[in-house]
């Protein structure tokens, strides 16, 4: 039996690392791409609230993707965080965000 090299045994450990972070991450996107359907980020499902049709109705995949996209687009921008952190705080009894307004949908416990 060889023994291994300190160099191999490294880069195993470096390996072993980076595979960990990327499972965490695929991972988290499956959780996402799961809980996106009942309107949800992993956020919401763990505070027990949820995206819905402003009209009424569930906000199913399509809705709370583009929902997301737009608000991480947004947030993407500082001058757009801010934008929705005053729409959030200053607006409608609705409360409705920038990605509310777009998606045409309501935050609700439940």
């Amino acid at each position: 039996m060889e023994i291994a090299s300190p160099i191999r045994r490294l880069f195993a450990a470096l390996l072993d690392g980076l595979l960990f972070f990327l499972t965490l991450i695929i991972g988290y996107i499956i959780w996402w791409l799961i809980v996106l359907g009942r309107g949800q980020t992993q956020g919401k499902q763990l505070l027990g609230i949820r995206a819905m049709k402003r009209e009424g109705g569930s906000s199913g995949w399509g809705t709370t993707f583009v929902r997301e996209i737009v608000k991480y687009v947004a947030h993407s921008f500082v001058i757009g965080f801010f934008a929705d952190v005053i729409l959030l705080l200053m607006d409608d009894e609705e409360h409705r965000s920038l990605s509310d307004r777009v998606a045409g949908t309501v935050i609700v416990h439940g």
